[in-house]
């Protein structure tokens, strides 16, 4: 994940990775300071690209285009990593693009809605409510 800060240099975005620990971070105008991901100043008037990079792009078409030959051992990092990444997004939804959020609450109202029909299509199935003389037994 890359988190974006505006140098205060040259106003040029700061593109750098969060991930990888303590860092250096040197603008073209010659502006550098240390990017340490435990402090909570550095995400101060910043945002985050949760966008994948090309290698997951990469990674992913491949995965799409070899679905038929996949193994349960190929298939489990990508579903991991999938999982951790949407726990990320959703711990640090404030954070989120609107966009971003759009859809997740999009996504979230769907599967309530889907939840609900499946629900009902039980009940419907079982037989619906009671008559009016049977008992109900629990």
């Amino acid at each position: 994940m890359y988190l974006i800060k505006t140098c205060p240099g040259c106003q040029a975005r700061l593109r750098f990775p969060i991930d990888k620990g303590i860092i250096r971070v040197k603008c073209s105008c010659g502006y550098s300071f240390i990017a340490d991901p435990d402090d909570t100043g550095l995400y101060k008037h910043a945002s985050f690209d949760l966008s994948p990079s090309s290698r997951n792009q990469k990674k992913n078409s491949t995965l799409a285009s070899a679905k038929n030959s996949i193994s349960l051992s190929q298939a489990m990092p990508f579903i991991i990593t999938r999982a951790l990444s949407i726990k990320y997004k959703l711990l640090n939804f404030k954070l989120l693009p609107d966009a971003e959020k759009k859809k997740i609450i999009a996504a979230f109202i769907l599967a309530c809605a889907a939840i609900t029909f499946i629900i009902i299509a039980i009940y419907l199935l079982s037989g619906g409510p009671p008559a009016s003389g049977e008992k109900i037994i629990i």
